[in-house]
């Protein structure tokens, strides 16, 4: 079992505190830190995330820098409204100047206003999702890259830099759907949903399963994560009640943790419900000793 954490983002933290705590949390023993993606905020959201998201490739360079053996993941980026040959230089850059530590979340993102902004097409995002994946694997893979769809189009072009030593980054895909479960069998190796039970783990893993088998994919290096918040005290309040969280006292936590791991989750992504930098950085200490230490 390995284990993750994601930058706080329902509440506003320095650029300096995310840094410390990605730090922290490689001494402390984390495999992996994750960084999340949103360009604006929209008024009728107010007070259910941050205020402030960071750039993900900007802070993950930053994090990078500060760190030499944590790996860093994006839960997710919001892949269809930035151009695919972008991204894939982005990353790619990132992942040389990491020596081969990047994780690439993805997803098909979900809130509207964000692509009104920047003028992307919302209503085909997952299309746009599909092909894009393709063609940042074939600017990655290939010396001469070449990729024709109706989203995205090259030839004739030269890419670079590859990869670290020409080993692909890993790319995730999020979601707790089918729709999901499909875009990470066909174009991923791995999977992350989020707000998900033990059981709804369970239930979607059945179906992945069936699917892997009717398409012919192994899934001997595909990945099984999962990204949940985590708080000390007790589960969901009734607004919340949709929402699965790790609650409870460090060994109900654990407890939790391993109802997971029976699911089939290999990598658990905690995601920090707290109000305070103090508050967070005693959370990611009692998980260290807590839970992570449990599985070493």
């Amino acid at each position: 079992m390995k284990f993750g954490l994601c930058l706080p983002i329902r509440r506003d933290c320095s650029l300096e505190f995310n840094i410390d705590l990605a730090v922290m949390a490689e001494q402390l023993g984390f495999d992996s830190v994750w960084v999340s993606d949103h360009v604006i905020m929209p008024g009728r959201i107010k007070g259910t995330f941050s205020s402030i998201f960071y750039d993900p490739f900007v802070l993950m360079t930053a994090i990078s820098a500060k760190t030499s053996r944590i790996k860093l993941g994006t839960s997710v980026i919001v892949l269809p409204y930035r151009h695919p040959v972008v991204v894939a230089k982005m990353i790619s850059t990132l992942d040389v100047l990491s020596e081969g530590r990047v994780i690439f979340g993805v997803a098909p993102g979900w809130l509207k206003e964000e692509f009104d902004v920047l003028n992307a097409d919302f209503k085909n995002r997952g299309k746009v999702t599909d092909e894009y994946m393709q063609a940042i694997s074939e600017l990655w893979r290939n010396e001469n890259p070449v990729y024709k769809g109706e989203f995205a189009n090259f030839s004739d072009i030269d890419f670079f830099p590859k990869p670290h030593n020409g080993r692909i980054p890993e790319i995730w895909v999020g979601g707790g759907s089918k729709y999901a479960v499909n875009r990470a069998l066909k174009y991923g190796n791995g999977w992350q949903p989020t707000w998900v039970s033990p059981d709804d783990f369970l239930e979607l893993k059945k179906y992945l399963d069936s699917k892997a088998k009717e398409m012919g994919v192994g899934l001997d290096n595909f990945v099984l994560s999962v990204r949940n918040r985590i708080r000390f005290e007790e589960a969901a309040s009734d607004e919340e009640s949709n929402i699965y969280m790790f609650s409870g006292t460090v060994e109900e936590i654990l407890s939790q943790v391993y109802d997971f791991r029976k699911a089939g989750v290999e990598y658990i992504i905690f995601d920090p419900e707290t109000s305070s930098d103090t508050e967070t950085v005693d959370m990611i200490g009692v998980l260290s000793e807590g839970i992570i230490k449990k599985f070493e």
